[in-house]
């Protein structure tokens, strides 16, 4: 019996599994099978004598196997035809992180394919690529007797969205029915309260019974994904006029929050997709408005807008207003040789811890220098680039740990701290879990004479920057330091000929070798919290493989493309 939940209400539900309860024992001889999505499974549907399986998220095999029947399915007489569509989608599914988290879910993986196969590929702009996927989710059932069309229940889910998004006491992720059925009654026509209740806490149970949108848990309601809700948020806050989305996003500098960031990024992604560049520009200026003239303000600034520019690099954006430029050029000089000069450190910090939680543009672009042999990143590996990793699943994929593990962890120690300064180097990581990120990010652990070489080059420097002794402009250590890890690249003076930044102080570096003497590993470095000794470019250290600390992060390489 296939699709329990499909049952248009509570009291069909209800109904349909007494039927099946009476079948066994009117058939007790036959066996039976009844699936249901989760959500829609619970009170008086519960299934009595029956045992219960819940289908895991799809490992790496079962997406393939369901990717090799679905391109069969659609080309049934060319094998040929079948493989390379296979291998297209294949491609399109493993572009980015959102997407091969949404894979693992049957629904959402099913959207991704028929998004694919309608379009030819996948949106690489990440708001219309939304768009699509709630789009075919709502339209899978509104032909059902009884239900709303898909653009009055996307709309409907718009207002949720951004009720829960703007709650008075801060974000909500889950909330109760009774609450969303409040949010949602004046969408009900000019019927009695109680009435446009009725047909609001009716329309939400529907939604969870089978759109995918929002799923329930007990009497508890949330978005199948994060991400669901903060774009559904951006679609309201799109169609509101400008002066009003404005004082939404302005109002408290709510813009800067983290749990708006996704949002801004989204609503502009929604309004270039619908061809109102004028609109993203208005909102770019309208920020730039209100900006000060107080570097960290600036930098904050910068952060955010630099992040939409990157995010609508599909779509060819570019802001119209002059001031965006300027504002870039002051902030990202906080890391430059020269112009870093003239600020005083503590304000460089600040704007820079600033600009990390915002959104550093350096961490956007292509960070890889070019040694002789091999490329290496330019800076240490930061946490913000980790926690796409995590986010990602990394932890519970196995394929990216073939170098082994340490216990069950399912992030790096002190994390939401850490989360907290996105642009710092990653720290409180094994020896483990520097390969398999550098797995999952397609690169691998640097070699010690790989790492010594980007330090010492061909001449033997005494430190990455030459054979002066460090100093407060060259290096995070224990003497000039701030006494904790500072963002990646704050040291200009510090950086190689080549460009490579903090390969002195700031954090330890795992790199690939074993220690001589027992089961060590090898850093290079030196970190915050060391003496200036310790970051001469031959300085090394072994440690424990399954160490922890916050001054140890790592860095990555690989090897250099072939021409």
């Amino acid at each position: 019996m296939d699709g329990l939940d499909e049952a248009p209400d509570r009291t069909e539900r209800e109904r349909a599994a007494r039927l099946f309860e009476n079948a066994t024992g009117a058939y007790a001889k036959c066996r039976f099978v009844v699936t249901t999505r989760t959500q829609s499974y619970s009170g008086g549907a519960l299934l009595s004598g029956f045992h219960e399986a819940r289908i895991e998220p799809l490992t790496a095999e079962a997406v393939a196997t369901f990717l090799d029947r679905w391109c069969r399915g659609l080309y049934p007489a060319s094998a040929r035809m079948a493989e390379e569509h296979r291998k297209e989608l294949s491609e399109a599914l493993r572009a980015r992180p959102e997407i091969r988290t949404m894979t693992r879910n049957p629904v959402m993986l099913t959207a991704l394919a028929v998004v694919h196969w309608h379009e030819r590929r996948l949106p690489e702009q990440r708001a219309d690529l939304y768009d699509s996927i709630l789009t075919w989710l709502s339209r899978q059932r509104d032909q059902k007797p009884g239900r709303e069309k898909a653009e009055r229940c996307l709309t409907l889910l718009e207002v949720l969205a951004l009720a829960m998004q703007n709650f008075p006491l801060g974000r909500q992720v889950r909330f109760a029915m009774e609450w969303a059925g409040v949010a949602l009654a004046l969408e009900f026509g000019h019927a009695s309260e109680s009435e446009r209740l009725e047909r609001a806490v009716q329309f939400l149970e529907q939604e969870t019974a089978d759109s995918g949108i929002i799923v329930s848990r007990g009497r508890a309601l949330e978005f199948w994904h994060l991400t669901f809700q903060e774009h559904l948020t951006a679609r309201a806050i799109a169609g509101l006029a400008e002066p009003d989305q404005i004082e939404l996003l302005l109002h408290e500098r709510k813009i800067y929050r983290p749990e708006w960031r996704e949002v801004a990024l989204l609503l502009a992604g929604v309004l270039r997709v619908k061809q109102e560049k004028a609109k993203v520009n208005g909102l770019v200026s309208a920020i730039l408005n209100r900006t000060g003239t107080k570097l960290a303000d600036q930098a904050r600034a910068a952060g955010l807008l630099g992040a939409i520019v990157n995010d609508l690099k599909p779509l060819d954006y570019q802001p119209a207003d002059a001031r965006y430029r300027e504002l870039m050029n002051v902030v990202l000089g906080i890391f430059d040789r020269e112009k870093s000069k003239t600020v005083e450190f503590a304000v460089r910090l600040e704007a820079a811890e600033a600009l990390g939680q915002a959104g550093d543009p350096r961490l956007a672009r292509d960070n890889w220098v070019r040694i002789e042999g091999f490329e290496i990143g330019r800076y240490p590996v930061a946490v913000a680039e980790y926690r796409r990793f995590v986010e990602d699943g990394g932890y519970q994929n196995e394929r990216w740990w073939k170098a082994g593990r340490v216990g069950q962890t399912t992030e790096p120690g002190d994390w939401e701290e850490q989360k907290e300064h996105p642009n710092r180097p990653v720290v409180n990581v094994s020896w483990y879990e520097s390969p398999a990120y550098c797995a999952w990010a397609g690169a691998r652990l640097l070699k010690e004479a790989e790492w010594e070489r980007a330090a010492c080059g061909t001449k033997g420097r005494r430190y990455p920057w030459g054979n002066e002794k460090p100093d407060v402009t060259r290096a995070n250590y224990r003497e000039t330091g701030p006494e904790h890890p500072t963002p990646v690249g704050l040291y200009p003076a510090g950086a190689t000929p080549e460009g490579i930044q903090d390969l002195a102080g700031n954090v330890w570096e795992w790199v690939e070798d074993s220690h001589e003497e027992g089961r060590l590993r090898v850093l290079r470095g030196g970190s915050w919290f060391n003496d200036a000794s310790d970051l001469l470019a031959a300085s090394r250290l072994g440690n424990v493989i399954e160490d922890t600390f916050w001054g140890i992060g790592f860095r990555v390489a690989r090897d250099v493309p072939l021409p």
